[in-house]
């Protein structure tokens, strides 16, 4: 089982900052438009950082799953939503690589945030993709935040993803691009679901 990079699998305490420190979180929370009684999905969250501040915005009346595979992270972000009466944040161990615990057309807006570049996840796009399309309602919108590949901070330069090739394969999947903003150290491209 991976584990997550940002956190120590026994406490599951913060080693080091995660991506949400890395730009200003409004510009993504700005492009993902999310609206009070939304579903959100954060998928491979880490630290839960993005999904904490999804559930202040979509409110009670709204949910959000969160899904890492590091039970340390998990068990860190469902008490800290318990801490926060977030009660609508939904934390549970599940692997992004393989088919997702929800009902399909359940979701309003995902967000792969900085994990596409990890290799577990880069060899199993096609069906991480596939997934969220499922999982998305029709005209379900995608966030994917990742490492530009002009900076030396982050993951090794080999292993970064550009904004181009996540494109085509999520067009391959059914997914229309609606831009890319550059953030700096990172970059968020966004997407629809498309219908048939």
């Amino acid at each position: 089982m991976r584990t997550c990079p940002h956190c120590d699998s026994t406490t599951g305490k913060r080693r080091h900052p995660s991506s949400y420190d890395m730009q200003a979180s409004q510009i993504v929370f700005a492009g993902l438009d999310l609206q009070p009684g939304d579903v959100f999905l954060d998928a491979g969250c880490g630290l839960g950082e993005y999904a904490l501040e999804a559930a202040r915005r979509v409110g009670p009346a709204g949910m959000v799953h969160a899904f890492d595979v590091d039970t340390g992270c998990i068990k860190d972000l469902a008490s800290q939503a318990a801490a926060l009466g977030l009660s609508h944040l939904h934390a549970a161990v599940a692997d992004i690589t393989r088919p997702l615990p929800l009902p399909d057309a359940s979701v309003t807006v995902g967000l792969l945030g900085t994990v596409l570049h990890i290799p577990a996840v880069t060899r199993a796009m096609a069906t991480v993709f596939t997934e969220m399309r499922r999982v998305l309602r029709p005209e379900g919108r995608l966030g994917v935040v990742e490492c530009n590949q002009h900076f030396f901070h982050g993951p090794p330069l080999p292993l970064r993803l550009a904004a181009g090739r996540i494109t085509r394969e999520l067009e391959s999947c059914g997914f229309q691009s609606l831009g890319t903003t550059d953030m700096g150290y990172n970059y968020l491209s966004l997407y629809r679901k498309m219908t048939p």
